[in-house]
């Protein structure tokens, strides 16, 4: 998808004309049966726009591209002082991996307007495109030399390397953009919405902060760093930045709303419940559904159970199809034993989102718990293909086979999920406790041994499991050889 907008083109054509006036039916025509000799810059730019935004399927692509490159090369032919051809060329050699040729372009077009900043900055991202971070850097500096305190451009410039994905270029543009009280915001936003990946995030930080040192009040460049940081995970930094948001604005809800998530995944569930009560009564009409289920679960976590469930039964009489609303609601019934209670809902959770391998689980665990052992045993072995790569599965169905006096099933089954989960820890540990308490005391030593070398200080679990273990002598003795001070530096 090109970068370039109509709003690019329309200063470099008949200052007389508006846009273009014309048939473009009767333009294609024109141009793909070779009826006129000649075209306006307008026209061609015309024709590149019908060219390439037809949709899928309507006509052949290859004839699309075809005629699409004909008529850019014909632009620059005709028109070599109107940069937005060799703008669309560069941009097309680009995306081919062809820098060799398109710097060829860029070479012909810069003879004839050496002058021209966008010709500069794309050859900054073919540069940068290419690894010579130098001459990309170079390239970006007599750009925004050109353009001076052109802000319009700048934002433009911001919006284009951020398209290429050029993000180490990004920073000094918006840092001269913010100089200028150029609008950066909304373009990070943009390109921060567009992404999961950490880096790229991480890289549109400082450009964020540079509005922020800039104008320390603006609340929404707050918001933006704190939103930012709660996609990195790193809720510390994202609680910090939404709480100097809504402090400069009190009544900013997007920011609250985020400054609420972000301290329940710290875990700090009477601050939620004060956030969420706090806009209810400010903003009575305004709707919460953003952190409902969040202030839902931090009542259930604080003691407060009983207000729990009343809060997700009103959220599930709005939004019946809520899988996770109806999970979460099973899951204060699970917590307190009440199996039973919690099947039906738990139930009605996998329901609604069969692929939720944790819904699953949680199920079959309350069907184990609740004494109902057929439909614990077709569960777990439904979901053990479904998602063998969960650990927490076959731990879960070991401990119910074990339980139910079925080791031998217990056994393979985690030998199983260790051939899935190669990783898993948890369930080498568990093999080493199965393989001992099943009377293999030794091959159970050897695969402790082996846990205990790889992480030590997760071996407390095999005592849950299986508590007559901690009256092994050979066991504690094996353990602490691995977790006593001296243990570490021998």
């Amino acid at each position: 998808m090109s970068f370039f907008p109509s709003d690019w083109e329309d200063d470099d054509f008949d200052e007389n004309e508006d846009g273009f006036q014309g048939d473009v039916d009767s333009l294609v025509s024109d141009f793909e049966n070779k009826s006129r000799e000649s075209f306006t810059a307008r026209e061609l730019i015309e024709l590149f726009r019908y060219y390439t935004s037809q949709l899928p399927g309507s006509a052949n692509p290859f004839h699309l591209e075809k005629y699409a490159r004909m008529v850019i090369e014909l632009g620059i032919q005709t028109f070599p002082y109107v940069p937005i051809f060799t703008l669309h060329m560069v941009e097309w050699l680009m995306n081919e991996g062809k820098y060799k040729k398109a710097h060829k372009y860029l070479d012909q077009a810069t003879a004839y307007t050496p002058f021209e900043p966008s010709l500069m900055m794309i050859k900054a991202i073919l540069h940068s495109h290419e690894g010579a971070r130098k001459l990309a850097f170079d390239s970006l500096k007599s750009a925004l030399n050109i353009i001076g305190d052109d802000e319009g451009l700048m934002e433009d410039f911001l919006d284009m390397v951020l398209h290429y994905e050029q993000y180490d270029l990004a920073d000094p543009i918006a840092t001269k953009a913010v100089e200028l009280d150029a609008e950066v915001l909304p373009i990070l936003e943009k390109y921060l919405s567009k992404t999961e990946e950490p880096h790229i995030i991480a890289m549109l930080i400082p450009a964020i902060e540079a509005q922020i040192n800039k104008d320390p009040y603006m609340s929404e460049a707050w918001f933006v760093k704190g939103t930012a940081h709660m996609a990195l995970q790193q809720h510390n930094q994202a609680a910090e930045a939404l709480d100097y948001a809504v402090t400069i604005n009190e009544d900013f809800i997007d920011a609250w709303h985020a400054l609420a998530e972000s301290v329940y995944e710290l875990q700090e569930f009477n601050r939620v419940i004060e956030i969420y009560e706090d806009l209810v009564q400010r903003f009575p009409k305004r709707p919460m559904d953003m952190i409902e289920g969040l202030y839902a679960w931090s009542l259930h976590e604080t003691g407060q159970t009983l207000k729990s469930r009343e809060v997700y039964k009103k959220i599930l009489k709005k939004t019946p199809e809520d899988a996770e609303c109806w999970y979460s609601l099973g899951l204060t019934y699970h917590h307190e034993g009440q199996y039973s209670l919690a099947i039906p809902y738990l139930e009605r959770a996998f329901q609604l989102e069969g692929m939720e391998a944790d819904y699953g689980i949680v199920l079959a665990s309350a069907y184990f718990g609740d004494h109902q052992k057929d439909k614990w045993s077709e569960l777990y072995t439904d979901l053990s293909e479904r998602f063998p790569f969960e650990p927490e599965l076959w731990l879960d169905w070991g401990v119910a086979l074990h339980e139910t006096g079925d080791t031998d099933k217990a056994l393979d089954v985690t030998e199983t999920g260790l051939e899935n989960n190669p990783g898993s820890i948890q369930l080498l540990y568990r093999l080493s406790a199965l393989c001992y308490v099943s009377g293999n005391t030794e091959l159970g030593l050897l695969v402790l041994e082996k846990a205990l070398e790889i992480e030590p200080s997760e071996h407390k679990g095999i005592f849950v499991f299986a508590p007559e273990l901690a009256k092994s002598m050979k066991v504690i003795s094996l353990i602490s050889k691995f977790t006593q001070p001296d243990s570490q530096t021998e």
